[in-house]
């Protein structure tokens, strides 16, 4: 595939991904208008919201219209949007799983001697108990009883 082809792929998905995010949001919106429109009794405000409503749902099809035109959003063939939807889904989990995974580090130069080892297996077990001795400290001087690190008691 050519740089430009590559480049040309990549602007397309992001447009798609804008337009998707526009349609999601105008839907909101609507929804939003027509439950306030139904929660209000004042006649200037019920008057307010319905063009508002209206606006946002013609902003909605104007939205949807630009995504089926460009085949990003397929309303009327079921089939090909679930088909679509399953491909984004598939892409999007391997990204997490991608991203998920610990990166490897170079271990070049990194040998750790025993005495470093050792000495990492020391740190652990002091900052626990200077940890626990410092909540057992906060505990008395505030006249409660110290809770067990795991305990599921809440004060």
């Amino acid at each position: 595939m050519e740089f430009e082809d590559i480049l040309d792929q990549a602007g397309k998905k992001r447009d798609e991904l804008i337009a998707t995010e526009l349609l999601v949001s105008s839907k909101a919106t609507v929804r939003a208008y027509a439950v306030a429109l139904t929660e209000t009794i004042s006649p200037e405000v019920r008057e307010i919201l319905k063009r508002q409503l209206s606006q946002a749902l013609n902003q909605h099809a104007r939205i949807a219209d630009y995504m089926i035109e460009r085949e990003m959003y397929h309303p009327f063939d079921l089939e090909k949007q679930i088909k679509k939807d399953k491909k984004k889904v598939k892409k999007a989990r391997k990204i997490v799983s991608e991203s998920a995974q610990p990166k490897k580090r170079s271990q070049k130069g990194k040998k750790r001697s025993v005495e470093d080892e050792a000495a990492a297996d020391d740190v652990v077990p002091r900052l626990e108990g200077e940890a626990s001795m410092a909540d057992q400290g906060a505990a008395h001087e505030s006249g409660r009883q110290p809770v067990e690190s795991g305990s599921s008691r809440t004060e």
